[in-house]
């Protein structure tokens, strides 16, 4: 037993690890978890088969399996079912071959990757322990210490025999504190007090436009959609503007993360309600999955699994550093994470789409909004209840067009315009023809093109020519239908012979055609021929006489018709029950509520009723195991997930931001301090932010990151009070020359010996160009500038070499640029800036010959470098200004005379063109 013990604790074989993903996991989820797992109803036998632990503890006839000795192994007795009393699973045998898969698991050692307290590296996770309080070391030399971290970076220091670098000198702390509270060069007199110079950065409404930019890429904000067809998102932008607001407002860090998460649930009438829940929606789209492709088809199933499955990834990796997402197909591999809590993550976002969605910018505007709301309703409540509820229930059945299955029809695409296609309805019989109606398409993928695909030249039979336009251009409808008048005949056939230009190519296509007999629409589920066809997502044959356009369902004269005769009902009714004085309140109410502000629109979560989740066996939408009930993680300690009675999606959402942010969650706080710290100092006390479990980073102090959790809580969860403590430390005060000692016993600065020497960001080397040459422009907020020409097309085109850099829109601040998933702008690329389409904690740092060229030959960086000279040139000494102007000092003799000889050889350009490119420029120490 022993022997077997041993090998049970070895580390698993690559082959055999790959043996019970494939061979044995996917029966123990599909045939053993429903009756032996943790999420399980009832529990039976006492067995857990969902970890390795379990499986070898066994239950109450003794451990399942005995590593290399399949005959002693009671799992495999149950499943051969030779036992009576240990037939499993209790319903069918399994196969013959499930059986010898098992069998020779067991025979190799079980192998198991799953985690349980058995495995000699599987010890508590110490981000899942609850946070044991502990003061502040004492330490010998207490004249280095002005806050309580300096304490703890102290301690570990001393311990090794080191001693902390010298303080930096006011000016390089001027430029550190700017760049890093403020993203921008400094611009306040070095013999500014420091603690002053912290206070006013922090009140600065440029502290939060800099670290918006750091929780924009935590989550991986992008203003397109990414994937194949990257349309752009033009109401993306208020999230955004959120963040920077929240940040300089200093909104408690649990109210920031509730709003995004169920902003709308919890505080219903606040503007920022909608908008911050922009983050749920941050993330890339599937386009083509969403779009063209049905629920009802595996395809599209797949896109909705997948877009819920970036939803939760970024609320847990953001707000708790864990990746669950890893538990898709089987339970986590290192982490105690089951698959099945994975999928009550997905049955929290179940009832979430992406979409624009109406709310009031301004707060007043809202509450206004709303106490007119009420006032209207409140009025209305004097009325017949059951009346006025029939006359609403059928006026809203007769509100929207909905949504539309369809793009229409769509010709095979052609090298060159004039070339005839041709589709025709045949309506079986032949019928008087009133009208033949051309509906022109608007299709999904191209929603700023009215009359995509009208012929340019075209003629229309049914029984003879109707119309004629082949003699000259036709002008494009746009959305309005053309009408033929009609004639008796059975085959409408409208032929194109110049086609409709698309990109670099031309087509044919229409939405709908509608014949029109007695005031019905004949042609509609008729057969439809054509020359040709693209057959395929939104678009077909059977979809030119569907009844949809490609906006939503045809309008029809009796609908219409409709609608007015229940409005006139219902306002003869208002008219009949209310006294002259309610009268005049209501159409007082009404009136004002028509002139408010129309609502903007912000990219955002848009709530629909939840759908079914299933538990995949092994992630496949086509394996289906049980439904997911919606539920958080059992692993971490403290908070329970309550849901209460109501399971609408909003209240799943909101159980899930409360259970977040409860007090009692010490991961959160863990999380969100480690964060800041990684941007104060180039790197987090734990170094992979996204991810606190096995695989993640060990904390380099972890006493010092559970006493920031805690002081972080006790002090209103106040970032701005965060950042304050972290700049005012000697700890991040210290020079970053390292001493002989630190650099052979600390080389990578792990235990903070001095500070780490950084380059700019991408977004603060170009913000500190602008800044030097006076172009700067510090609006705030509104939509993004775009830094490219754009053509929208099938797959829209992006093209930044045509983008002017000398345009107004150059001249903001970087954190409101657009930003492109699919193309990214490569000056950024090359400066290492995010990638909007992967949640990006940690920045890149690469040293590339690229990123040289284009510090030193990019358009825009040439155009600041131009504007930078003609600033300079007005002073008296146009060298030293410029010098001033991009260092913040005046230049030593021996910079001066250098300079002034690259000044007379190559004019001044050339000499701000050098200094931009100067390390001292580039880095910060």
């Amino acid at each position: 037993m022993i022997a077997a013990l041993l090998l049970a604790l070895q580390a698993p074989d690559p082959e055999g690890v790959a043996h019970f993903e494939s061979r044995i996991r996917p029966v123990l989820a599909e045939k053993c978890y429903a009756c032996h797992s943790a999420r399980a109803e009832k529990l039976k036998g006492d067995l857990l088969l969902d970890t390795r632990a379990g499986v070898l503890k066994g239950g109450l006839s003794g451990p399942a399996i005995v590593p290399g000795r399949p005959e002693e192994s009671l799992l495999l007795k149950a499943i051969r079912r030779a036992d009576p009393e240990l037939k499993m699973p209790p319903k069918e045998k399994l196969d013959d071959r499930t059986i010898a898969d098992f069998e020779a698991w067991i025979r190799r050692g079980s192998p198991d990757p799953r985690t349980g307290p058995l495995r000699k590296d599987e010890t508590p996770l110490w981000s899942l322990q609850p946070i044991r309080p502990a003061a502040p070391p004492a330490v010998k030399n207490e004249s280095w210490v002005r806050n309580p971290i300096d304490r703890f970076i102290l301690a570990k220091l001393e311990e090794k025999g080191l001693s902390p670098a010298p303080e930096a000198d006011a000016r390089t702390l001027l430029r550190r504190l700017s760049f890093d509270l403020a993203g921008l060069p400094p611009d306040g007199p070095a013999s500014e007090p420091y603690e002053e110079a912290v206070d006013r950065l922090l009140a600065s409404p440029r502290h939060g436009e800099r670290w918006a930019r750091h929780w924009l890429d935590a989550v991986h904000f992008g203003e397109t959609h990414g994937y194949d067809k990257d349309k752009k998102r033009p109401n993306a932008w208020p999230y955004r503007d959120y963040v920077i607001r929240a940040l300089n407002e200093d909104r408690p860090y649990s109210r920031f993360v509730r709003e995004q998460l169920a902003g709308d649930v919890l505080w219903p009438g606040s503007p920022d309600g909608i908008v911050a829940t922009g983050f749920i929606a941050a993330g890339p789209w599937d386009f083509v999955g969403h779009v063209e492709l049905p629920e009802t088809k595996t395809d599209g199933l797949i896109a909705r699994y997948n877009d819920r499955d970036d939803m939760l990834s970024a609320a847990m990796s953001t707000f708790l550093s864990l990746t669950v997402h890893c538990a898709r197909c089987h339970d986590h591999k290192f982490d105690p994470i089951p698959q099945s809590e994975y999928y009550g993550l997905q049955a929290v976002f179940a009832g979430v789409d992406r979409a624009d969605r109406p709310f009031d910018p301004g707060p007043g505007v809202a509450l206004r909004r709303k106490t007119l709301e009420s006032e209207i309703r409140a009025l209305e409540s004097k009325l017949p209840g059951p009346e006025l509820a029939r006359l609403d229930a059928a006026l809203k059945a007769l509100g929207a067009r909905g949504e539309s299955p369809s793009n229409g029809w769509h010709s095979a695409i052609e090298r060159r315009p004039d070339v005839e296609k041709w589709v025709e309805v045949d309506l079986g019989r032949v019928v008087p023809i009133d009208e033949i109606r051309l509906v022109p398409a608007r299709p999904t993928d191209y929603p700023d093109t009215p009359g995509f695909g009208f012929p340019v030249r075209f003629r229309v039979e049914a029984g003879g020519t109707l119309l004629d336009a082949t003699g000259e251009d036709y002008p494009n409808p746009a959305d309005r239908p053309v009408v033929v008048p009609g004639r008796t005949a059975r085959v409408v056939r409208v032929t194109a012979t110049r086609l409709w230009k698309r990109k670099d190519d031309w087509v044919f296509a229409l939405a709908e055609l509608e014949v029109m007999s007695g005031g019905k629409n004949v042609a509609s589920g008729a057969a439809v021929r054509s020359l040709d066809s693209i057959e395929a997502g939104r678009w077909g044959r059977k979809r030119l006489v569907d009844g949809f356009d490609s906006q939503g369902p045809l309008r029809d004269p009796a609908r219409e018709a409709r609608r007015e005769s229940l409005e006139a009902e219902r306002r003869a009714l208002v008219e009949s029950r209310l006294d002259p004085a309610e009268r005049a309140r209501l159409a007082a109410a009404r009136g004002e509520l028509a002139a408010l502000p129309r609502p903007s629109l912000v990219y955002a979560a848009a709530p629909r009723p939840s759908r079914a989740i299933h538990l995949l066996s092994r992630g496949d939408v086509r394996r289906p195991l049980r439904p997911a009930e919606p539920g958080a993680l059992s692993c971490v300690p403290g908070p329970a997930f309550e849901l209460g009675d109501s399971a609408d999606e909003g209240a799943r959402r909101a159980a899930l931001a409360r259970w977040i942010t409860d007090p009692r969650n010490d991961l959160a706080r863990r999380s969100i301090v480690n964060r800041v710290w990684h941007h104060h100092f180039g790197r987090g006390l734990v170094e992979t932010p996204n991810d606190f479990g096995r695989m993640g980073a060990a904390p380099s102090h972890p006493e010092l990151l559970d006493w920031l959790a805690r002081w972080f809580l006790e002090n209103g969860e106040s970032l701005k009070k965060l950042h304050r403590l972290i700049v005012t430390s000697a700890a991040w005060r210290q020079s970053s020359q390292p001493s002989p000692e630190a650099a052979r016993l600390d080389p990578d600065n792990r235990l903070l010996s001095r500070m780490s020497r950084r380059r700019l960001d991408a977004e603060s080397f170009r913000d500190a160009l602008l800044a030097a040459s006076g172009r700067l422009d510090l609006r705030m907020g509104g939509p993004s500038d775009e830094h490219f020409r754009f053509k929208d097309d099938h797959s829209p085109v992006y093209d930044y070499a045509r983008f002017d850099v000398e345009s107004p829109s150059a001249r903001r601040r970087s954190v409101y640029r657009l930003v492109v998933r699919s193309v990214p702008d490569p000056f950024f690329e090359a400066l290492d800036a995010a990638d909007p389409s992967i949640l990006s904690p940690v920045r890149g740092a690469t040293l590339t010959a690229l990123q040289a060229l284009v510090a030193l030959n990019d358009p825009f960086v040439l155009s600041q470098c131009r504007a930078l000279a003609e600033r300079a040139s007005k002073a008296p000494e146009p060298v030293a200004e410029a010098f001033r102007l991009a260092l913040g000092r005046s230049p030593g003799p021996d910079e001066a005379r250098d300079l002034g000889t690259l000044a007379e050889r190559h004019g001044l350009a050339s000499v701000c063109r050098a200094l931009v490119n100067s390390n001292e420029f580039m880095f910060v120490d």
